[in-house]
């Protein structure tokens, strides 16, 4: 007879992952988890000692994953256009993962935040950082304006889109955002530059 199988902290995170993209964070529960792990709960309950701690992380490593796997697609491209590349793996989310899509954006998941909370609880957005601090040459405070409001921006119209069905192509989508960080980064070069002189 074979051993059991040792059921990890990592392989109920997974499942529990798994189970949230293809029907929903609501139904991440310790009996569902043990059904795709092909175990008891009891496995379940030794890694995660509640539901709560389980979804939380089960959130973090859903953002978690996006955002890395976001910069992944980013990088493989041949585009080098950052921003229209990344608001496409958005869209992408939006169009194709709904339940994904509630749990990384309609969820609070995110608990209670401060923007700069935001920005450095999780490494990839310091990576999205850097990115914008490279292809501007800004300042940190000012890529972590950009960020933000562009973030606020294409959550906003992805909203829209999500619980209205208000219908707008990706095309325009990526144009709106697009021409409103142009105009951030042309009013913080400009504030820049008279700040020099």
């Amino acid at each position: 007879m074979p051993p059991k199988q040792k059921i990890t902290k990592q392989m109920v995170l997974e499942a529990g992952y798994d189970i949230a993209k293809k029907r929903g964070m609501e139904n991440v529960n310790s009996r569902n988890i043990a059904k795709v792990l092909s175990c008891s709960t009891q496995p379940v309950f030794s890694c995660y000692s509640t539901m709560e701690d389980l979804k939380k992380n089960v959130f973090d490593f859903a953002l978690e994953k996006f955002i890395c796997d976001g910069i992944e697609y980013v990088n493989s491209q041949k585009s080098l256009d950052f921003w229209s590349l990344s608001i496409q793996w958005y869209l992408k989310l939006l169009r194709n993962e709904p339940h994904l899509y509630k749990v990384i954006f309609c969820s609070k998941g995110y608990g209670n935040q401060t923007p700069n909370d935001f920005i450095s609880r999780y490494t990839s957005n310091q990576k999205v950082l850097l990115k914008i601090q490279t292809q501007y040459e800004l300042c940190l405070d000012d890529c972590r304006d950009i960020l933000l409001r562009s973030y606020a921006l294409l959550h906003g119209i992805g909203s829209l889109v999500f619980f209205n069905d208000f219908e707008i192509s990706d095309e325009d989508i990526i144009d709106i955002v697009k021409r409103t960080v142009a105009e951030m980064v042309l009013s913080a070069q400009t504030q820049k530059e008279n700040e020099e002189n």
